[in-house]
């Protein structure tokens, strides 16, 4: 009998060993094949819709290459090309298969300017009764979480990558398809290709990516929710109508600390290893000085947290510099509004100097009202001026504008929900840029 039984253990040890190894290579094969498509490389003729009109054919281009994907913000742009072509009776069909795959903003219709959707429609009707649902459920404080899956997937992942470097890019492709859904959306908005993930993650930085799995300990992520918990509940106080998405910490490639997108907000893990032994080795001077400590990552939460509660009605000037820059300051404003910390930083520092805030305003009045933005955001390589310089500005206009109104309930719903930038700026300490 014991013999017996010894002999089936072996026999069903080997047909499992068979089993797993058929499963390893259906995986892999399945893997192998899925289309991954290169953003940088779909996206190269963008700039041309405008003339050639041809939205609805990239529209079908970008629903093709999403196939395996299944990004929601890929979805959504295929929704935004489509009403452009003035077929909206597909936008609510895509929104409800981006909401299949993440996509949680309950304002997202506000981003389609005169959308004309049949509410008889069953897929606007089902739209409808999707976006009230998660309109709800966002505006509970409790619906916070600070999601870690990907973060804590992704080692495994790299250290193979790094040891197998001539297979590096079929793994990494195996993360993004394999980690949670939110990795399709950050890959689409953020890596765009896995040419960029190998150049930072294994050929540019490895020894960094290696330091900093050491950082992401549970006591620090304990003590990290707790506290941005507790200025998430301030803020709720001072805004009633806030909403606070998911916050999906993630494995980035040193280019963005937080974005906010429409399945929630994406907090760059990478970004926030800075120590005094920290591996420098592989990073560019912009990298070394953005990258920021462990326990700053409350306050970048809450700065993209803010973009989420964004909601402006000035069509006429959001792609100009007067709403980037205080789109960008208001969420800084935000942050001290909400932890009761004050704002201190270089840049600052360098307006406290007369000769250069003089400069510096005569700049941003001239470019108010122009699209270019090379001085004041995202400009790290600059040389004249300390970089994002419009964040500073932003913020020490939005916080003269709150201290100038007596209802400062009103004036949190007016700096996040403005149809008008300039009456922000009329009604704030630096009205003579509009002179």
């Amino acid at each position: 009998m014991f013999r017996k039984v010894k002999s089936y253990s072996v026999i069903s040890i080997v047909i499992a060993m068979i089993l797993f190894t058929f499963s390893c290579k259906e995986k892999e094969i399945a893997i192998k094949d899925l289309y991954l498509p290169d953003l940088n490389e779909l996206f190269q003729d963008y700039d041309q819709l405008d003339s050639t009109k041809a939205y609805a054919n990239f529209a079908d281009k970008l629903i093709a290459a999403n196939r395996d994907l299944q990004s929601s913000e890929i979805f959504i742009e295929a929704a935004s090309l489509f009403h452009q072509a003035g077929n909206d009776e597909k936008v609510a069909s895509l929104l409800n298969i981006a909401i299949d795959n993440g996509m949680a903003n309950p304002k997202i219709l506000s981003k389609f300017q005169n959308l004309n959707l049949d509410p008889r429609e069953e897929e606007v009707k089902r739209l409808f009764h999707r976006l009230d649902s998660i309109q709800k459920k966002l505006q509970e404080v409790s619906h916070f979480s600070l999601e870690m899956e990907s973060m804590n997937q992704f080692w495994n992942y790299f250290e193979r990558a790094k040891n197998d470097t001539a297979n590096a890019r079929a793994i990494l492709k195996e993360f993004v398809f394999e980690g949670p859904i939110e990795l399709r959306d950050f890959y689409a908005v953020r890596y765009n290709n896995i040419d960029n993930m190998y150049g930072q993650m294994i050929n540019g930085a490895p020894n960094y990516y290696s330091y900093l799995r050491e950082q992401f300990n549970p006591d620090s992520l304990t003590a990290l929710k707790s506290k941005t918990t507790k200025w998430m509940q301030n803020f709720k106080r001072m805004y009633p109508q806030a909403v606070f998405p998911k916050v999906y910490v993630v494995p980035g490639i040193l280019n963005s600390g937080g974005t906010a997108t429409e399945i929630g907000m994406f907090v760059g893990g990478d970004m926030y290893g800075r120590s005094e032994n920290m591996p420098t080795d592989g990073l560019n001077d912009w990298q070394i000085g953005a990258i920021m400590k462990f326990s700053d990552m409350p306050k970048l939460t809450i700065h993209e947290l803010m973009h989420f509660q964004q909601n402006y009605g000035d069509t006429e000037n959001s792609e100009k510099v007067i709403g980037g820059v205080i789109g960008e300051g208001v969420c800084d404003f935000l942050v001290e509004l909400c932890s009761g910390e004050i704002l201190k930083n270089n840049n600052l520092s360098y307006l406290q100097d007369p000769a250069n805030s003089s400069k510096i305003l005569k700049d941003l009045k001239s470019d108010l009202f122009t699209n270019d933005f090379s001085r004041w955001l995202y400009n790290g390589d600059i040389e004249d001026r300390p970089y994002d310089l419009g964040y500073t500005m932003g913020y020490l206009i939005t916080k003269s504008y709150y201290e100038n109104q007596q209802d400062k309930q009103k004036a949190i719903t007016e700096l996040l929900n403005t149809n008008d930038f300039t009456h922000i700026l009329k009604e704030s300490a630096y009205s003579n840029l509009l002179n």
